[in-house]
């Protein structure tokens, strides 16, 4: 297998922040979902994540208030089983490498797994910035000239959602080049599953 063959697809990923501050607590929530190398999605998954020091930032941006999270798990806590979704697939956000990705090496680091892959996936803005003749190329703005739906955005669950969708759509359009995209690998065997783990927004079946 290639560095840019995906064994098993792409693991399409959102994160909702305490703000643009990268420190070892901002990131409040997190979804993961799994898309086929046919762009069919194939699962979700989400938690949200407490921050040891209680602040959980704009709350009138993302949503997320102190008691949301008091009973959440920190990302340390999920820190395996969150890696295991990624593994052998290309990790894919919209601004990758500005700013989820960023985010996700620097957490996995202070979670004890070393790595800068993140930031070497696949970015759909950079897909969108190439192939769709708007003007703009944020995620909404995308999903309004595709017809994808978005709602509630800034939920990670949602957003996370809507660029698999938009993933998707690259991919059936013979739009998704994966040149120069790292495919996350493997370390090992996670004992918890992440539906026992994670702490869902929205609690529901996993």
């Amino acid at each position: 297998m290639s560095p840019t063959e995906p064994r098993a697809g792409y693991a399409v990923f959102d994160i909702e922040t305490t703000g643009f501050r990268l420190h070892p607590d901002s990131i409040v929530e997190i979804a993961v979902v799994h898309v086929d190398v046919d762009g069919g999605i194939t699962g979700t998954w989400d938690t949200l994540l407490r921050p040891l020091d209680g602040e959980v930032g704009p709350s009138h941006v993302h949503g997320i208030t102190r008691s949301m999270v008091s009973r959440a798990p920190s990302f340390g806590d999920v820190a395996d089983q969150l890696y295991a979704l990624f593994a052998d697939r290309i990790p894919v956000a919209h601004r990758i490498a500005q700013f989820d990705g960023r985010f996700l090496n620097a957490h996995f680091a202070w979670s004890g797994i070393d790595t800068d892959a993140f930031t070497r996936g696949l970015c759909t803005w950079k897909l969108a910035s190439t192939h769709l003749p708007i003007p703009n190329h944020k995620l909404n703005d995308c999903c309004d000239h595709l017809g994808i739906e978005l709602n509630d955005a800034h939920q990670a669950l949602t957003d996370t959602t809507a660029t698999a969708h938009l993933l998707g759509h690259f991919i059936r359009s013979g739009q998704c080049a994966t040149t120069g995209a790292t495919v996350i690998p493997q370390r090992g065997q996670v004992a918890a599953s992440a539906g026992t783990a994670f702490f869902p927004r929205q609690p529901r079946g996993l």
